[in-house]
């Protein structure tokens, strides 16, 4: 049975056939979906629909993305995060979306940026959660910011030296998503050979980053089948050892229960 560690259920394009996406991830072998937050309006509805889905087990997160940093007060959207987890804590898992993207960023937004994810670091450290941690053209600093939590670092794009300094100075976990089936992106193959198969996580980042068969369509749980499929080709392995070990690995680093 296969997990997706990262999806956005609550996204409007599935307001029109939201039963029958969740039917297709059932069909496909997810039993497990965590439901991530990119603010606090957001980590909200990502509750609310963990509390109600039946069938299959459903966690939320707590989280504000990065591209949120500039128009919010660190400190006061951190106290509305603790108030969310604290309203249902068996169902909040960890502490996320949240990071640094300086892709194409000013000086000043880096900054808001780094107030914002230390916030949401020490409340990960408060409550004792994981954070899953979003990076683009950061990682530097987000190892660094990072180096005393544990998590799963999300939508791995990290190059082979900090695939490296990851696995060797790090407690996280790393998720590929569906570029990981991109043509041009061997270098993420790369990692997949080199992390052990007790560090590596799925997710699907829908409504984002459907995989390659499906480029250019919104993206949905169900295709995580597809990069289980792509991780079994890589490392010479079965789909059924590798949804059984990715599975057992976000089970152990969010602390799951079933329901």
């Amino acid at each position: 049975m296969l997990t997706d560690t990262h999806a956005h259920l609550y996204w409007d394009s599935y307001k029109e056939d939201f039963d029958e996406v969740i039917k297709r991830a059932l069909d496909a072998g997810v039993n497990t979906i965590i439901n991530v937050g990119v603010d606090v309006k957001t980590s909200q509805k990502a509750l609310e629909q963990a509390k109600k889905l039946k069938g299959l087990t459903v966690k939320s997160t707590i989280g504000i993305h990065p591209h949120e940093s500039l128009r919010l007060a660190p400190l006061a959207q951190g106290k509305l995060l603790e108030e969310i987890y604290r309203s249902a804590p068996e169902k909040v898992v960890a502490v996320g979306e949240c990071g640094l993207d300086y892709k194409e960023v000013d000086e000043q937004t880096k900054n808001g940026q780094r107030k914002l994810f230390q916030a949401q670091i020490d409340l990960a450290k408060k409550l004792n959660l994981p954070l899953i941690v979003h990076c683009r053209e950061a990682w530097d600093e987000t190892i660094e910011m990072t180096k005393d939590s544990f998590g799963i670092y999300h939508c791995y794009s990290g190059l082979s030296h900090t695939t490296s300094y990851i696995l060797h100075n790090t407690n996280f976990l790393v998720s590929f998503a569906g570029n990981l089936t991109y043509p041009k992106n061997d270098y993420l193959r790369e990692a997949v050979k080199t992390i052990p198969l007790e560090r590596i996580v799925l997710e699907t980042d829908c409504p984002f980053l459907p995989p390659q068969s499906k480029r250019g369509q919104r993206n949905e749980p169900s295709s995580v089948l597809e990069i289980a499929q792509a991780v079994a080709e890589i490392k010479g392995l079965t789909l059924e050892e590798v949804a059984k070990q990715t599975s057992l690995n976000v089970k152990q680093i969010l602390r799951l229960r079933s329901g």
